[in-house]
């Protein structure tokens, strides 16, 4: 019995070739009094047994996540997909599980949240499991959402028409060692002005993407500079700091371009520099984030590179994916096509 057709025409030597793509494991050709030809060719149902893990930020997105999660669960399910979902209970929840299920008989386990979501699920897994044997999906729930965009995803059924696909493409991840702990980015990660920015944010969140254009103008009032020293695939540098964002994805702060040129899956880590500006000359120049052509202002700096450490002369809280946790000074690198991502 054939359980799913899909026909193809095309002309081929002044006649129509009608291709009938079939589950049956058998060939049959018949030509029709219409002079139809048709071929019936097995194909493989990917949808079929597929198994799913999806782990949920229910407070992400200004608490969407259960709303968020319970549409993608049904349109699983609508689809024949096995769904088990697991929500969080506390910061760093959803990394214990992640951690715990990396190694699981899953065909993927899906991200429903923001950024810091998948800063905890991407961390987890590697902890579990450096190989990384399960893809990861994306389902943006968050107020950032700026590795989705990445992505291309913008909508539910964005996300969901990627997993449903069963396609994967392998993106990189950055590797950050300091004092306090490893941990990987799939986004980008920042220090010093972006990041007291970010902690500033955090206060604002249930203003969305607001929140960030909040935290620049607070901490613009207390703008200072600082000595960095750092070095990119052996190259010795020294600057009159304000910010680095060490940059995988192009985005931060949803739809702010940070790093114009980056790609998630060229090998390399695009750094984006800003050096010492003047209050007026830093607010002049946000705007120009939203279309990235803050990069050609004379105070910003790019790089791309493979390897580099950073070290200012006091130390900087660091923000991994919107994330804040660990501080300066730190080596960073990347780790080209880590990770696989459902994506058509």
């Amino acid at each position: 019995m054939c359980f799913e057709r899909r026909w193809l025409c095309f002309k081929q030597e002044n006649c129509i070739v009608e291709v009938e793509f079939c589950t049956t494991l058998f060939i049959n050709l018949k030509k029709s009094s219409a002079g139809f030809i048709r071929r019936h060719y097995p194909i493989t149902n990917k949808k079929q047994n597929m198994k799913l893990l999806l782990l949920v930020n229910p407070i992400a997105g200004r608490k969407q996540g259960f709303k968020i999660a319970a549409k993608a669960i049904e349109s699983f399910r609508q689809n024949g997909i096995s769904v088990v979902t697991r929500y969080s209970d506390f910061p760093g929840h959803l990394t214990e599980i992640a951690q715990q299920e990396v190694n699981g008989s899953w065909d993927g386990i899906i991200a429903a949240g923001g950024d810091g979501t998948l800063f905890e699920i991407v961390n987890g897994m590697m902890a579990g499991n450096e190989r990384l044997p399960v893809p990861l999906g994306v389902i943006p729930v968050g107020t950032g959402n700026s590795f989705s965009r990445d992505l291309s995803i913008k909508t539910l059924n964005d996300a969901v028409t990627k997993i449903l696909s069963g396609k994967t493409r392998s993106v990189d991840l950055g590797k950050c060692e300091c004092a306090e702990r490893i941990m990987y980015f799939i986004n980008l990660m920042g220090f010093g002005f972006v990041s007291d920015v970010a902690w500033k944010a955090s206060f604002y969140k249930s203003w969305g993407a607001l929140s960030y254009i909040f935290g620049v103008f607070i901490i613009t009032r207390n703008l200072q500079s600082y000595r960095l020293d750092f070095d990119i695939d052996g190259r010795q540098y020294r600057r009159d700091n304000v910010f680095v964002e060490i940059c995988n994805s192009q985005k931060t702060g949803g739809d702010m371009i940070m790093a114009p040129q980056a790609k998630i899956d060229d090998g390399l880590l695009d750094v984006v520099i800003l050096n010492k500006i003047s209050r007026l000359g830093l607010l002049q120049a946000l705007p120009k984030i939203f279309k990235g052509t803050h990069i050609y202002i004379p105070q910003v700096e790019t790089f791309t590179g493979r390897q580099m450490s950073f070290l200012p002369d006091t130390a900087k809280i660091l923000t991994p994916d919107g994330e804040i946790t660990g501080h300066t000074p730190i080596t960073v690198s990347v780790l080209p096509g880590k990770i696989r991502i459902f994506d058509t």
